[in-house]
């Protein structure tokens, strides 16, 4: 699917499964709710749960964030690009589904792949691991295939050679939600 017209099937509600830096991981445009809703369904999640949103690099996610200060963007940037999730406070622009506590969960991916998909769609999207509620993760093309067939546009490619998900951590508090 070319860059564009990925981008259209992700902002019209489309959900993709690619690579991440420890499993698959299923993403959809994050101001979407209809593809929101889709997700949850396809992965047979529960809805209060929180999503995660990846972007390529700060500026896809500012527009939703609290103003962060230089000092604050040095410490967010001493753990991007990498597999580590910061609770950041969201503005009002923030939609409600994606907010816990006033806070969204926020990464800036390094692995290619991943880079690579959010370059070429120039916009963040949610991501959360692709296997089903209480399943073993997703480790490989092959599966994601399988699980999904037809109903999610899957991105070929390898995943990291990370073992656990994305450590959480909250930028204010400064506490370990995930290691």
């Amino acid at each position: 699917m070319r860059n564009l017209r990925l981008k259209r099937f992700i902002i019209n509600g489309g959900v993709v499964a690619y690579p991440t830096e420890s499993c698959f991981g299923l993403g959809c445009d994050p101001h979407n709710l209809r593809a929101i809703k889709k997700l949850n369904i396809l992965k047979k999640r529960p809805v209060n749960k929180n999503f995660i949103l990846i972007s390529s690099k700060l500026n896809q996610i500012k527009k939703i964030l609290q103003e962060l200060n230089n000092s604050q963007i040095q410490n967010l940037n001493m753990k991007w690009p990498g597999p580590h999730t910061w609770l950041i406070e969201a503005n009002h622009k923030c939609p409600s589904w994606l907010r816990k506590k006033n806070k969204v969960a926020v990464r800036v991916p390094d692995l290619n792949i991943c880079q690579n998909l959010l370059n070429s769609i120039a916009m963040p999207i949610t991501s959360t691991s692709a296997n089903r509620t209480k399943q073993r993760p997703i480790k490989n093309y092959r599966e994601a295939c399988r699980q999904y067939k037809k109903s999610v546009h899957i991105i070929k490619g390898r995943i990291g050679k990370n073992k656990k998900p994305s450590q959480i951590q909250d930028f204010d508090t400064k506490a370990i939600i995930r290691r």
